[in-house]
């Protein structure tokens, strides 16, 4: 079971030929995104409308919205792995050993860890602290 990380999931979404050809070595019933995955790109795509509603965004409000509809859909489509209580569990676990990761990367990789599936990631610096996670590094 491989799970994507934000960065790579968003170079999936972006068609970045080099990662599309390495998530197509995964089989795609292998292929999975963490619930904090999905919400950290819906949020993405949620701020750039924000952005276009005030005349701040580098796209205009129709563009934000074709842009989160193409998102929804995309993400839509793997398996989700759910934030469990477990994970959450494991996540205070991590916090007590003082394991230093950002809040959201220590949520997905205690995802990963209670469900069993390996991370693919390109950042191998902070989750590499996380211990009794796998990972599949991205570079």
């Amino acid at each position: 079971m491989t799970a994507f990380d934000t960065d790579v999931l968003s170079d999936i979404l972006r068609a970045v030929p080099a990662v599309l050809a390495r998530a197509a070595q995964v089989d795609p019933a292998q292929q999975y995104v963490p619930a904090v995955v999905a919400e950290e790109t819906i949020r993405g795509r949620f701020a750039a409308i924000r952005q276009a509603e005030a005349g701040k965004g580098r796209i205009d409000l129709p563009q934000a919205y074709e842009l989160f509809e193409q998102t929804f859909r995309a993400v839509s489509a793997f398996r989700i792995l759910p934030y469990t209580a477990a994970a959450d569990r494991l996540v205070q676990a991590l916090r007590k050993a003082k394991v230093r990761v950002g809040t959201r990367d220590l949520r997905i990789a205690a995802t990963c860890i209670v469900h069993g599936a390996t991370l693919a990631t390109r950042n191998a610096r902070d989750y590499a602290r996380v211990p009794g996670l796998t990972l599949d590094v991205w570079t």
